[in-house]
């Protein structure tokens, strides 16, 4: 059923500003592979893992491959010392480099393995097994017994690998990567770790301004998540305005007993006047109320610009991205609603919820209720957080 949103004109027409931008705010990743700054925050001894991991397999199979190459100088040598030393050098020129065969065939093969178990997906139990890549070879003539030779370092280094995937087999397991990726959930998520990604999610919050940790609730976010462009996940906050406002009353009033409990009182009294249909004033509480919470996070001025200070095309600052995972999903899209505005530089008002437009530009073109509900949600994602955290 639509709400009162859906009739007024502010509302239901796609936002001007986002309309150019809306193909490149797409989100279509698939697989569960987290960025690498964000994965180390949340597992920071991979890349040791990794490394401890191919050790032992590295050394084995650099042994086995010396073993399976002879020595050419050694046969060389034997072969044709009567001859005289012009003959021997040409022969060694035009005899394989048996060093250079060996980091030929171990360094890309370490390379793409690394690569493959470094990035943690979906596909991962069933990983292709790269091939050796001989380039040192091509072009050759190769004799009968140099072609036996290559090909049983390529039966050897198959088998190898067979036993190496045995052995990752139950990191690789599909319910433990399941388990992985709800673990990464917000609370309100969890139960739908089947249709959504850990790495949709984080995103989904680096590009947007709406919060997904604690609301809304889980089967509004999945439609936000799986929204084509930025217009069309704000149209859905007009047709989820009265479902949204039941969300963070819910998440609001469970939080009456916090270390924070001023901020959970005056965001109380923004929603009551958003009930009562005064949404311009519930948005300039709630900004207000947002500003002093964020201050009591983070005193310090300079710690706090971190996450207040947003330029326009900047990457996630190393802030956010050393965060735990819950912290950072908090973060995320409060640090996007500070994009920066300067109204002194003619700066054009944007449709969607801006805190430095909505403290230094008071204007309709600002003041909505797709804005106030955004803004009613970024707060009360910051309440739940400090809640739980002080529990």
């Amino acid at each position: 059923m639509m709400n009162q949103d859906s009739n007024d004109p502010d509302e239901s027409e796609p936002d001007e500003a986002d309309t150019e931008v809306a193909t490149d705010r797409h989100i279509g990743i698939t697989g569960f592979h987290l960025p690498p700054r964000f994965t180390r925050s949340v597992l920071p001894d991979i890349d040791t893992y990794i490394a401890r991991t191919l050790e032992p397999w590295q050394k084995q199979m650099q042994a086995q491959l010396q073993s399976l190459i002879p020595d050419i100088s050694s046969i060389t040598k034997d072969l044709v010392e009567p001859l005289n030393r012009s003959i021997l050098e040409q022969l060694q020129r035009n005899l394989p480099d048996t060093e250079a065969l060996t980091r030929s065939i171990t360094v890309p093969l370490n390379e793409q393995i690394q690569k493959q178990l470094a990035s943690i997906t979906v596909n991962l139990p069933t990983f292709s097994v790269p091939s050796i890549s001989l380039p040192a070879l091509k072009g050759l003539a190769l004799s009968p017994v140099t072609e036996s030779m290559i090909r049983r370092i390529t039966d050897q280094q198959s088998t190898m690998l067979d036993g190496l995937r045995a052995s990752l087999k139950p990191l690789l397991d599909p319910e433990l990567l399941r388990g992985i990726n709800r673990s990464f959930l917000p609370p309100n998520l969890k139960e739908y770790a089947d249709d959504i990604r850990a790495t949709e999610v984080h995103s989904f919050l680096e590009q947007e301004g709406i919060p997904l940790y604690l609301v809304p609730r889980g089967r509004t976010a999945v439609r936000l998540l799986q929204a084509k462009d930025r217009p069309t996940r704000r149209q859905i906050l007009s047709n989820c305005y009265g479902s949204l406002i039941q969300d963070c009353a819910d998440v609001l009033e469970d939080a009456r007993e916090s270390v924070i409990g001023s901020a959970v009182e005056f965001a109380l009294d923004g929603l009551g006047a958003m009930r009562a249909g005064h949404t311009r004033s519930a948005q300039a509480m709630f900004t207000a109320t947002l500003d002093t919470l964020i201050y009591e996070f983070y005193p310090d001025r300079r710690d706090r610009g971190l996450i207040t200070n947003r330029k326009k095309g900047a990457d996630v600052p190393n802030a956010i991205d050393e965060m735990g995972v819950s912290e950072a999903l908090v973060w995320l899209p409060i640090w996007n609603a500070h994009e920066e505005f300067w109204k002194d530089k003619g700066d054009q008002v944007p449709h969607y919820y801006s805190r430095h437009a909505s403290v230094h530009s008071v204007t309709p073109r600002q003041y909505s209720k797709r804005n106030c509900i955004q803004v009613l949600m970024l707060l009360t994602s910051l309440i739940g957080y400090a809640e739980r955290m002080a529990r």
